[in-house]
């Protein structure tokens, strides 16, 4: 996603490591039984927050990939690379799964393994994959359409993805890759402009107003069947709040620059192998619940144990840095 040839903007490195912190944050929340979601308690709409970072991160890392790709043409390399490095985080948590629990993988445990972009051994590689081979065509979207139409789109797209106009959950994630996509090639190519105050304040309203809709949601969720289906629309999914958030801190970090930072450059580029450590489908009930357990932290603990978490995972996810030979900055 980055040429080689040319310095890295460590400004949007920073932007990829923060994105993958949040969606730690939302599997830390989403994979752990923290109890009933439909009773309110300053503890569960702490944790129904975190939430929003799963699919935000998501979308500042496909922002990232438009941002980048925009004017780069289409290569096979960057399927292969991604495919390669998917294989290898496969087997390895695998691997990882048979020595903690001796758990075998069956046929076609072996064929997602052997095979998984094809098999979705993890879902975003395989829809990462198809964006990347749907790129030529939306980047010529990008550059054959004028851009106030082009933001008009955009709009309309988010708010019938993000609001549950059509569904309580909106589930296509490849729609929401392609919006992210070209949400980013948009930013590259339209030249916004917006002071840092309304950045922050854009910031501040998104997520207070997120904090406030999702606490009625759930308090009024014992009562009201409606309220139950909603209680986390606005956390989970590619939902407005979501698509906002990533835009707003999008735009903040790309007017953040500092140079090069190499060490941020290095964290930045294993980012992608925290991402298939962490979320291993085979591997990461084990690591939650029998290796981790934050169920049965409360209080200060749950808030350290959380941190440690995070810094843990990162940790791991950063060692097998120097048995792969590929980094999510190849991609681009």
């Amino acid at each position: 996603m980055v040429d080689r040839k040319h310095e890295r903007q460590s400004n949007l490195e920073l932007l990829r490591i923060v994105a993958m912190v949040m969606i730690i944050c939302c599997h830390f929340a989403t994979y752990n039984d923290f109890g009933p979601t439909n009773i309110f308690s300053t503890k569960i709409l702490g944790l129904s927050m975190l939430r929003l970072g799963g699919k935000t991160g998501v979308i500042l890392f496909v922002m990232i990939t438009g941002y980048f790709m925009i004017s780069k043409p289409f290569k096979w390399k960057r399927i292969m690379d991604l495919s390669r490095q998917t294989i290898f985080f496969s087997i390895v948590m695998a691997l990882l799964a048979f020595v903690t629990e001796g758990i075998r993988p069956g046929v076609v445990g072996v064929l997602k393994i052997v095979f998984p972009l094809l098999l979705e051994n993890y879902w975003f590689p395989t829809d990462f994959a198809l964006i990347l081979l749907l790129s030529p065509i939306l980047n010529k979207l990008v550059h054959h359409n004028d851009k106030r139409l082009l933001f008009y789109g955009l709009v309309v797209a988010i708010g019938f993805t993000g609001l549950p106009i059509v569904t309580p959950d909106m589930k296509n994630n490849l729609i929401g890759l392609v919006i992210a996509y070209v949400l980013g090639a948009y930013i590259r190519t339209g030249n916004i402009k917006l002071s840092n105050l309304r950045l922050l304040s854009g910031m501040v309203t998104v997520l207070m107003t997120t904090t406030v809709i999702t606490g009625v949601l759930i308090a009024a969720s014992r009562f009201s069947h409606t309220a139950f289906q909603y209680r986390l629309f606005f956390v989970t999914g590619f939902n407005i709040s979501a698509f906002c958030v990533a835009f707003l801190m999008f735009l903040a970090f790309e007017k953040w620059k500092f140079g090069n930072a190499s060490i941020i450059n290095l964290v930045a580029s294993t980012t992608f192998g925290v991402y298939l450590f962490h979320n291993s489908r085979v591997f990461r009930n084990i690591m939650w619940h029998k290796i981790i357990n934050p169920t049965e932290w409360h209080g200060t603990n749950l808030l350290f144990g959380f941190i440690l978490t995070i810094v843990s995972i990162f940790g791991f996810g950063m060692s097998d840095r120097h048995r792969t030979t590929v980094h999510v900055s190849n991609l681009w």
